[in-house]
């Protein structure tokens, strides 16, 4: 509860500033997550400046996650894709840690360890979804 309340207090101003200010239309937000909508990709790319700008001097920062999409790129938003799904990189890198567990310990062969390392990289730089 208390983080939901921080959330509404720290990014009050914040979302007043991406609206009255950058005059973004279109912005979804829960707690700490947010999507802006824009046709203008340039446009997104100023807005990221700014706000990054304006959460310094509130001494916030963006993490590492921050990008910026199209609409039609699969993405996620609070655990889920675009589909509706859960996102499962959590899956996907037990997965892979399994199968390195088990080429350490010799049942495994290296060949299906590389495969399913170019498999799950392909997948993820086509942004498919990994349900």
């Amino acid at each position: 509860m208390t983080s939901q309340i921080l959330a509404i207090f720290y990014l009050n101003d914040l979302d007043y500033f991406i609206k009255e200010t950058l005059k973004i239309k279109c912005v979804i937000r829960y707690q700490d997550d947010f999507i802006l909508f824009h046709e203008s990709k340039e446009y997104l790319n100023y807005c990221l400046k700014k706000i990054t700008e304006f959460l310094d001097k509130e001494k916030l920062t963006l993490n590492k996650k921050t990008r910026i999409f199209k609409s039609t790129d699969n993405f996620i938003f609070l655990g889920r894709n675009n589909f509706g799904g859960y996102a499962r990189y959590r899956t996907v890198r037990r997965r892979l840690q399994k199968k390195e567990y088990l080429y350490s310990n010799g049942k495994l062969p290296l060949n299906s360890l590389i495969s399913s390392r170019i498999c799950y990289k392909q997948l993820s730089n086509n942004k498919m979804p990994l349900n």
